[in-house]
C-alpha cells in the first residue's frame, strides 16, 4: 500500500514541479505532456533545485550551480559535488596559491531523490565513496574510470589537490553531507548506516580540525529553506544623523559596529560575499594592517572611537532610501573599498561570539560613505579609482570595461541581461534563460570565433586573463551583434542539446562548446569564422534539428577518442574535427 503523503510534501510536490515547468524554455508543452520524459527530467531538476536551496547563502549563479551537478549514473549517490575554500566556491581553473593560513574548506555532499523516503542504500554507496575516493591512498593507487563517471572523478582529484597544497596553512575541513527527498522521517537503520560512514571518514580524517556532519533534507525543511528571504533589500541602521553630501546621491554616516556586522551578515550570521564582489583585492588575512585593525577591535573600553582610528568603508548603491533619521533602505550595495575593515569586524564579532545583548552594549562606531552613481560609467571609474592600490590581475576588472556596459547596454534592447555584476539579474527576477554572464560570453567567442572550445570548457575562471586573447575579443571588436549572436547561438545549443534528453549532464558539459563551433561553422560555410561573420550569421538556422545532427556528430568523435572529460579538455577533439569534410559542408 502506498502511504498517503502529508500536507508538507503535497506542497513541496507541487512546488518543485510548478517550478521545474517554469523552468523550461517557453514552458514546453512536448516535454510537459510527455508523462515519462517528464518525470524523468524533473528527478533531474529536482537535483539542481534541491542543491540550489542547500547553498542559497553562497549565491552562486546558475552555471556553478550546474557545474556541481554530477549525478548521471557511476555517481556513487554523489548527485552533487561542491568544494568551498573560505566560502568561495573552487572549480577546474581557480587559482589557490594566494590563500593564506588557517582556510576552511567546507566540501558539500548532495544526494536527491524525489521519493518519499529516506534509504539505506544511499549511505552504503557513501561508505564506499568513502573508502574508494576519500582515502588519498585508494583514489591515487586504484583505476576507478569503469565504477564512477568522469565528473565524480574529477571532483575528487580537486578536493585532494586542493587540501594537499594547503595542508601546510593548518586548515580546517568540514565534510557536509546532505540528503534530500520528499521524505517525513528518518529510520533508526538509516541513521546507524550514517553513523557509520561518518565514522570510517573521521578514521580517514582525525585531525581536531575535520568535522563530518549529516543533514536530512525533508519536505518540511524544503519549504523552510525555499521561503528563507535571499538577502536584496539590505537595511542599515546608523547611529548619528548624517552627512547629506548630495541629495539621494551621496552620504556620510556613522553606523554602531555591531549594526553594520548585522548589514555584511545573512540570518546565519555568515558574511555576504557578493556585496565584496566590486571590492576586487581578496581579504589579505594576517597582514600587519589587517592585525592592527584587530587590536583596534580588541581594545574595547580604550576611550578611542573606532572610526577616529580607521577609513572606514565605501559603498556604492543603485538607491537610498532614507526611512528615518537614522534608518537606510539601500538597494543594490556594492562595497567598494574597506574589505579588510569588514572582514575584521565580522571575524571581531564571530570570534567573540557575542550575543545579542553584547551587541547591543557595542558603542563604538564605523564610518560608511554611501555613493548612488550617476550611470554605470561612473561606478566604474569609482571601482578603478578605489582599487588601484595594489597590483589587481586585469581580468577581475574586465567588467568595468567600457566594451562590457555597451554590451549589458545592447543586449538589454534585444531582451537579453549581460551580467556584468554576478546575480544581479538574477536577483532582480529576470528569467534564467535570458541572462547571459560574463564566463559564458567569453566561452561562446572562444569557442566559435577563436575554435577552441577546448579552451572554453577547461578554463571557465581564467578564460579573460590573457592579453591578446582579450584585446582580439573585445577591446579591437566594436561589432555588438557579434556578441549578441555568440550569446544566443549559445543559450540556444545548451537548450536544445539539454532537451533532447539523451546526454548526461556531464556528456552536454564536454560537447556543448564544440557543438556551438560546429554548427556555427557549417551555417557560415566557413571554419573561420571572424567577429565580422559571426555578426551576421543566421542565427535561425541553429534550429533544434540542426543543433541535434551537430550534438550526434561530435558525440561520435568524443566517444570514440574516450569520450571523458580529459578528452573534452584535449586538443585532438577539435584537430579531428578541423581535419573532417563534416564541418565544410552546409546542412542539407
Amino acid at each position: 500500500m502506498v502511504k498517503k503523503m502529508d500536507n508538507s510534501q503535497l506542497i513541496a510536490s507541487q512546488l518543485i514541479k510548478k517550478s521545474f515547468e517554469e523552468s523550461l524554455i517557453d514552458n514546453n508543452q512536448a516535454i510537459i505532456s510527455n508523462v515519462s520524459k517528464f518525470n524523468q527530467m524533473l528527478h533531474d531538476y529536482f537535483e539542481i533545485f534541491s542543491a540550489s536551496l542547500i547553498l542559497k547563502t553562497f549565491d552562486l549563479s546558475d552555471e556553478e550551480l550546474e557545474k556541481g551537478i554530477v549525478g548521471s549514473g557511476n555517481d556513487g549517490g554523489c548527485d552533487g559535488l561542491f568544494l568551498f575554500v573560505n566560502e568561495e566556491l573552487i572549480i577546474d581553473d581557480t587559482p589557490i596559491e594566494n590563500i593564506k593560513k588557517n582556510p576552511t574548506l567546507d566540501i558539500y555532499i548532495i544526494q536527491s531523490k524525489f521519493e518519499t523516503s529516506f534509504g539505506e542504500s544511499v549511505f552504503n554507496k557513501w561508505k564506499s565513496v568513502v573508502e574508494n575516493l576519500f582515502s588519498l591512498e585508494s583514489f591515487q593507487g586504484k583505476d576507478f574510470s569503469k565504477r564512477y563517471n568522469n565528473d565524480v572523478l574529477e571532483f575528487f582529484d580537486r578536493f585532494h589537490n586542493t587540501f594537499l597544497n594547503l595542508i601546510t596553512k593548518s586548515p580546517k575541513v568540514n565534510f557536509k553531507f546532505f540528503y534530500a527527498s520528499m521524505g517525513n522521517e528518518v529510520h533508526i537503520n538509516v541513521h546507524q548506516q550514517a553513523d557509520e560512514m561518518v565514522a570510517k571518514l573521521k578514521a580517514l580524517y582525525p585531525s581536531p580540525n575535520t568535522s563530518v556532519s549529516v543533514e536530512y533534507i525533508d519536505a518540511q525543511k524544503i519549504l523552510t529553506l525555499y521561503d528563507a528571504p535571499s538577502k536584496t533589500d539590505f537595511v542599515l541602521q546608523i547611529s548619528e544623523t548624517p552627512i547629506i553630501v548630495e541629495e539621494e546621491k551621496e552620504y556620510i554616516v556613522l553606523a554602531n559596529l555591531s549594526q553594520y556586522f548585522e548589514f555584511i551578515t545573512n540570518e546565519n550570521k555568515k558574511l555576504i560575499k557578493h556585496i565584496f564582489e566590486a571590492n576586487v583585492r581578496d581579504y589579505q588575512g594576517n597582514t600587519t594592517v589587517n592585525k592592527e585593525i584587530a587590536d583596534t577591535l580588541s581594545q574595547n573600553g580604550s576611550g578611542e572611537d573606532f572610526w577616529w582610528l580607521n577609513n572606514g568603508v565605501t559603498m556604492l548603491a543603485s538607491g537610498i532610501d532614507q526611512k528615518s533619521t537614522k534608518v537606510f533602505e539601500i538597494k543594490n550595495p556594492e562595497i567598494v573599498n574597506g574589505l579588510q575593515t569588514s572582514t575584521e569586524i565580522y571575524n571581531y564579532f564571530i570570534s567573540k561570539d557575542k550575543g545579542n545583548k553584547e551587541n547591543k552594549e557595542e558603542v563604538r562606531k564605523v564610518l560608511i560613505r554611501i555613493i548612488v552613481p550617476n550611470n554605470e560609467a561612473s561606478r566604474d571609474s569609482i571601482i578603478l579609482a578605489t582599487n588601484s592600490q595594489t597590483t589587481i590581475p586585469k581580468a577581475i576588472l574586465r567588467g568595468t570595461d567600457s566594451i562590457h556596459r555597451e554590451i549589458e547596454s545592447y543586449m538589454k534592447t534585444k531582451d537579453l541581461f549581460y551580467d556584468r555584476r554576478k546575480n544581479f539579474y538574477k536577483n532582480e527576477g529576470k528569467p534564467k534563460d535570458k541572462i547571459v554572464s560574463i564566463p559564458f560570453l567569453a566561452q561562446c567567442l572562444i569557442s566559435i570565433v577563436l575554435k577552441k572550445p577546448n579552451y572554453a570548457r577547461a578554463r571557465p575562471s581564467t578564460l579573460l586573463s590573457d592579453e591578446d586573447t582579450y584585446r582580439h575579443l573585445y577591446l579591437n571588436n566594436k561589432i555588438l551583434d557579434s556578441y549578441y549572436n555568440a550569446a544566443l547561438i549559445g543559450k540556444k545549443v545548451k537548450n536544445s542539446i539539454s532537451s533532447l534528453g539523451i546526454y548526461s549532464i556531464s556528456e552536454q558539459s564536454d560537447i556543448s562548446f564544440y557543438v556551438m563551433y560546429v554548427c556555427s561553422a557549417k551555417i557560415a560555410s566557413s571554419v573561420d569564422i571572424s567577429p565580422e561573420k559571426l555578426s551576421i550569421i543566421q542565427v535561425e538556422e541553429f534550429t533544434e534539428e540542426n543543433i541535434k545532427r551537430c550534438a550526434e556528430y561530435v558525440h561520435g568523435k568524443y566517444q570514440s577518442l574516450g569520450g571523458n572529460n580529459t578528452v573534452a579538455k584535449g586538443t585532438n577533439l577539435i584537430d579531428e574535427i578541423l581535419q573532417d569534410e563534416y564541418i565544410k559542408k552546409a546542412f542539407g
